[in-house]
């Protein structure tokens, strides 16, 4: 009986809240935030950077490769989008690299730095650092 006063007594409240005003041009309020340029699969996407997180436990994450003595134009790469299940805006950093003697190129996806890291032509350390980055 408690319960089912409880949840009258929400939907009351709800009931009698004013609406919200939207205001009468329909515009869409945004706030400066500046996007950040990257690679997904040979492609240039957007995202924001709200910089390093503290995790708790059970935070799905995706990995984001900076190459750390890059080529002119590289750009950090992601290996997901939203609309994938793998998707998650926290990112697990990634250095990448290049070893001595080999001559720095554009990479532009995650299979192109696998690739590097399987020929030995780089290396890869896992600071343990998550950043939270969501593509827009």
């Amino acid at each position: 009986m408690l319960k089912k006063l409880v949840v009258l007594m929400v939907l009351a409240g709800a009931l009698a809240a004013p609406a919200l005003a939207v205001p009468s041009d329909n515009t869409v309020r945004h706030f400066n935030q500046s996007q950040t340029l990257g690679f997904f699969r040979g492609q240039t996407v957007e995202y924001l950077d709200f910089g390093v997180v503290k995790l708790k436990a059970g935070n799905k994450l995706a990995p984001i490769w900076a190459i750390t003595n890059a080529a002119d134009g590289q750009r950090n790469i992601i290996d997901t989008v939203p609309g994938r299940k793998d998707y998650s805006q926290l990112w697990e950093v990634n250095l990448v690299t290049w070893k001595d003697g080999v001559t720095p190129r554009l990479l532009r996806s995650a299979a192109e730095v696998k690739k590097a890291l399987a020929a030995g032509e780089a290396t890869v350390k896992k600071p343990g650092i998550v950043v939270d980055c969501p593509v827009v």
